[in-house]
């Protein structure tokens, strides 16, 4: 069962996507979270180094300043790898 949307930040593209999901799917299953510095509205809201369990794992919320305000990316417990939105590129 999908559980959770997990937002990297408060966008439209991003956002829109999990409340989306959480409509199509049957009530109470599957719970957004975002940020609470986003400010955005969702079922879970985290901070940088709270955990989110999947089965005996976890991923845990990094702060990831520059694109908005509260965006995160999320590390995997055995740090193999890290999913993060939209990216800055600067040269």
């Amino acid at each position: 069962h999908l559980l959770f949307g997990v937002n990297t930040h408060a966008h439209a593209d991003h956002i829109t996507g999990t409340g989306i999901l959480k409509k199509r799917l049957p009530p109470g299953q599957f719970k957004t979270i975002i940020s609470t510095a986003s400010r955005a509205h969702a079922d879970i809201r985290i901070d940088p180094g709270d955990k989110i369990p999947f089965g005996s794992r976890y991923i845990q919320a990094r702060h990831t300043p520059g694109h908005t305000a509260g965006c995160l990316s999320y590390v995997s417990d055995d740090q193999t790898f890290v999913l993060t939105g939209d990216a800055l590129l600067i040269r």
